[in-house]
């Protein structure tokens, strides 16, 4: 290998470390976030669920409101879904870049 470009390389390197490090401190970020809030949007996706399948049997409510808590509770329930899924894009953003590293 060429001494530049041996040198390109290491300038590569250095140049995508920070990039690379504020990557990997974002998607811990985004992962303990997800740790922390998934049990609790779960919960509450579940317990809207519940009440809205309850109340529709027992007349409390109708069709419509309980199809509005219905899918209350379902995008309740998928955040954490998709906050899993920004964390393995970061990841993925992760790898990508650590690839510059070897050309």
């Amino acid at each position: 290998m060429s001494i530049t470009r041996k040198l390109a390389k290491l300038i590569l390197t250095l140049l995508t470390l920070p990039l690379l490090v504020v990557v990997w401190l974002l998607k811990w970020f985004v992962m303990f976030l997800y740790c922390c809030s998934a049990w609790i949007f779960y919960l509450l996706g579940s317990v809207l669920f519940a009440t809205a399948v309850l109340s529709f049997l027992m007349k409390q409510s109708q069709g419509r409101e309980a199809l509005q808590m219905l899918i209350g509770g379902f995008v309740i329930f998928m955040i954490p879904q998709v906050v899993g899924s920004v964390a393995v894009f970061l990841e993925l953003v992760a790898a990508t870049i650590r690839q510059v590293w070897y050309i």
